[in-house]
């Protein structure tokens, strides 16, 4: 568990760095490069540094994650057998408290880049989902990070899953998810999402 949120906490951080090798990029890698752009834009503007625009700055970065990052989906595929059980309320409430868990989480990390670079490598589309393969550089390293997207209505490409060194980040939750149901009920669940976003 604690290995995980290690590799989640490199995830969130190292998607946020400057791409490179992007010259042949599809209309799903420029989605995700554009994204990527404008958050280094907030990281490195001037007036947004410092602890007197943290929320500022958190607000900026947190209205382009949640642009291009699909919690709905995330969430849908997080429950799994569980999500069909649940009302359209109780999936909502599900999908709120997920975001904001994982926005509270890794936000205040992405602050802390530091230039490493990631390069494009191979994409897979078929119909409305695709694959984007990445690798992050570092001056003793290579991540491999794969991307995982969707086609919205709007055309739009969303992120619903990261795998970064074979591990996803959807199928660990999904593991998560599922041991905590099978022993306890999904109001306690809510109730210890709402804990964690609290503390």
């Amino acid at each position: 568990m604690k290995q995980f949120r290690i590799v989640c906490f490199v995830f969130f951080l190292i998607c946020f760095f400057s791409p490179v090798n992007t010259a042949f990029a599809s209309k799903v890698q420029d989605q995700l490069k554009g994204t990527l752009d404008q958050i280094l834009e907030i990281l490195r503007d001037p007036a947004l540094k410092g602890e007197e625009s943290v929320e500022k700055r958190r607000s900026l970065l947190r209205k382009l994650i949640y642009e291009r990052f699909d919690f709905a989906k995330m969430s849908k595929y997080c429950l799994a057998k569980h999500w069909k059980k649940r009302s359209e309320k109780e999936q909502k409430i599900f999908i709120e408290l997920f975001g904001k868990l994982l926005e509270q989480t890794y936000v205040s990390k992405i602050e802390s880049y530091s230039n490493e670079k990631v390069v494009f490598l191979k994409e897979y589309v078929k119909k409305k989902k695709a694959q984007v393969n990445t690798k992050v550089l570092t001056d003793t390293v290579e991540i491999p990070i794969n991307y995982r997207m969707s086609q919205a209505e709007d055309g739009d490409w969303n992120i619903y899953d990261v795998i970064i060194e074979g591990a996803s980040l959807v199928s660990n939750y999904r593991s998560q998810f599922d041991q905590i149901l099978q022993k306890q009920s999904f109001e306690k669940l809510i109730e210890d999402l709402k804990k964690k976003i609290e503390t």
